[in-house]
């Protein structure tokens, strides 16, 4: 019976922390958001049921919020994706290899508040190095991050620079991974790179893809960073992402927990309905095979 005390025993500390980092917040989170909880008018808490959750659907704002980390993730991400696939491709025995590769990754590994001061001046309406190439051609000052519609190209222009080198790193290091054997066959048998591509390696590099996907959703739903570094949300509420606007709601400005709880949850929420409908999407085209397996 000691002996299988001892195993548990050792865990525990780390099981405890576990959960005080994680569990509790999680229910707390969840529990507040069915409460009016303002910081600001005391930390006085009564249930107010659903109320909260009302609340979002006629809060303009939220609503702003949610429609720009859409967009966000609708141009953004399936750009990111395209973008590391064929890098990655490109530069897979080309001259200078590991040189390009590193290069590559600076991005990813450049700190958000180091790219966000950059992009504010690579922005600058007066001397910033965007508008000054862009005069080269003709082009007229844009007011990249004062201009509704600008700032918001502005921000997914930063999103893809910062995580277009994510999806290229996992699907780089799967191509190391695809036996040349495979393709020297495919290629004995007359199959140029695009046949290759569509019947050897894609279907190796699809499990990758897929994890690349699914993660860059649940962090693109989690932009934050960049818009507190650049825009502030700015102009008006063009750029506020759903989570900035958590923020403000929760910290920045207003204290209101129990909104910024109802928020959170729904945030949770779509994420876990977007991932499986990513997955279901997925196990549904290899039932109706399209999935590249032998049947």
């Amino acid at each position: 019976m000691k002996n299988r005390l001892v195993p548990w025993l050792m865990v525990l500390p780390v099981l405890v922390l576990f959960l005080s980092m994680t569990i509790y917040p999680f229910a707390f989170m969840i529990w507040s958001s069915f409460r009016q909880y303002d910081l600001s008018k005391g930390g006085e808490t009564r249930f107010i049921g659903l109320a909260n959750y009302f609340q979002i659907f006629s809060d303009s704002t939220a609503i702003e919020s949610f429609k720009f980390t859409a967009k966000l993730l609708a141009i953004a991400v399936p750009i990111e994706l395209l973008l590391g696939i064929g890098v990655a491709f490109l530069i897979r025995g080309a001259r200078g290899e590991k040189i390009i590769r590193s290069s590559l990754l600076v991005p990813m590994m450049v700190p958000a508040a180091v790219s966000g001061v950059a992009w504010k001046m690579l922005y600058n309406y007066a001397f910033g190095p965007v508008n000054w190439f862009l005069s080269l051609f003709g082009v007229s000052k844009i007011s990249w991050l004062g201009d509704m519609s600008y700032a918001q190209l502005g921000i997914i222009l930063i999103d893809v620079w910062q995580w277009t080198p994510f999806v290229f790193l996992m699907i780089y290091a799967g191509l190391q991974s695809v036996p040349q054997d495979l393709i020297d066959a495919a290629r004995v048998d007359g199959a140029d790179w695009g046949r290759v591509f569509l019947h050897v390696e894609f279907p190796l590099l699809r499990p990758l893809i897929l994890v690349a996907l699914v993660l860059r959703i649940i962090d693109c739903l989690k932009t934050f960073d960049i818009v507190f570094m650049t825009t502030w949300g700015g102009p008006g509420a063009a750029t506020h992402t759903y989570s900035f606007y958590i923020y403000k709601v929760g910290i920045s400005f207003g204290w209101n927990i129990g909104y910024a709880s109802a928020l959170s949850v729904l945030l949770l929420l779509v994420s876990m309905l977007l991932v499986n409908v990513v997955f279901r999407l997925v196990r549904m085209r290899q039932q109706l095979g399209f999935g590249g397996e032998e049947r």
